[in-house]
C-alpha cells in the first residue's frame, strides 16, 4: 500500500490526468484557498493572544483559549474548524498532496473537538471573585492525550508540507530535466525556513516544559512556541498562494490572468 509521503527528487509531479494540475482556473482557486489557509493561521494566535490580555487572562497555551466564554473560545473552536476545512478541501497537484491535506484537516478538527484539559461539567471551588476556582472536567487524560497526539500529527503533517510538498520542482514536459525558476528559489527558501521553524517549534512544546518547568510556564512559552508555529504555518501558505509578485511563476500569472477571464 503506497502512503502519501514521499521524498525523492521525482516527488509529487502531477499525473496527466489530474485536473486540479492541468486546469488553469482549478490551479488558481487552489493558489487562492491556501492564501485563505495563511490568513487564518496568521491572524488566529494575534487575536487570541491580544483578547486574552484585555481581558486579563492571558492563557499559557492556545489550547487553554477554548475554555474562554466570552468569544474567544468559540474563535479559537471556530479557527481550526475553518483551517480543518480549508485543508480538506486543498486537493493539491496529485491525489497524495490531497491526501496530506485532508489528513492534516482531520487533525485539525480533532484538535478543535476534543479539549486539551477534557470537558469541564461542573465548579466544585468559587474564588473570591466568584469565579470558579476549581472546575471538575469529564475524560481529562484521555482528553490530553487525544487533544497533543492530534496536534502534533498535525505540526508534522504542516512541516512535511514545507519541507518536502512544496519544495518539489516540476519536471519540464519538453526537457524532462528539474530546473527551478528564480521565483521558485524564493518560494523554497521560505518553505524550508518555515518547516524548520514548525518542527523545531513543535519539539520544543513537548520537551520544553519537562526541561524547564516552572520558568517555561510562568513565561506562557507554549503559547509563543505555537503562536510561531503558527506564523510559520500561515507564511507557508500564503507563500503557496503566491501573495507576492516576486513569488509568482509565469504560468501562475497566466493561470491568474484566466481566472479573470472566467468572472466575466
Amino acid at each position: 500500500m503506497e502512503t502519501p509521503f514521499e521524498t525523492g527528487p521525482q516527488r509529487y509531479q502531477p499525473p496527466q490526468d489530474y485536473v486540479y494540475a492541468r486546469d488553469p482556473k482549478l490551479r488558481f482557486d487552489q493558489r487562492r484557498l491556501a492564501r485563505v489557509v495563511g490568513i487564518i493561521a496568521l491572524g488566529m494566535p494575534v487575536v487570541l493572544g491580544l483578547g486574552g490580555m484585555l481581558l486579563g487572562r492571558f492563557r499559557t497555551a492556545l489550547s487553554g483559549y477554548y475554555y474562554e466564554a466570552i468569544v474567544l473560545g468559540d474563535f479559537f473552536v471556530g479557527c481550526l474548524i475553518a483551517i480543518g476545512a480549508l485543508l480538506m478541501a486543498y486537493r493539491g497537484w496529485t491525489p497524495k498532496v490531497a491526501q496530506l491535506a485532508t489528513i492534516a484537516g482531520l487533525a485539525s478538527f480533532v484538535v478543535a473537538f476534543v479539549p486539551m484539559y477534557g470537558w469541564f461539567t461542573a465548579c466544585e471551588q468559587l474564588a473570591a471573585d466568584g469565579s470558579c476556582a476549581v472546575q471538575t472536567a469529564r475524560y481529562p487524560v484521555a482528553g490530553y492525550w487525544i487533544h497533543a497526539g492530534a496536534a502534533g500529527l498535525l505540526f508534522a503533517i504542516l512541516a512535511f508540507f514545507c519541507l518536502f510538498v512544496f519544495t518539489k520542482i516540476p519536471v519540464d514536459e519538453n526537457t524532462g530535466t528539474i530546473e527551478p525558476t528564480p521565483a521558485k528559489r524564493r518560494r523554497n527558501l521560505i518553505y524550508r525556513t518555515s518547516g524548520i521553524v514548525i518542527a523545531g517549534g513543535a519539539v520544543s512544546i513537548g520537551v520544553g516544559d519537562l526541561i524547564f518547568g516552572d520558568w517555561w510556564n510562568a513565561r506562557s512559552m507554549t503559547f509563543w512556541m505555537e503562536a510561531l508555529i503558527l506564523a510559520a504555518f500561515g507564511t507557508s501558505w500564503l507563500t503557496q498562494g503566491r501573495v507576492f509578485a516576486p513569488l509568482s511563476d509565469p504560468r501562475d500569472r497566466a493561470d491568474a490572468a484566466i481566472a479573470k477571464e472566467h468572472k466575466r
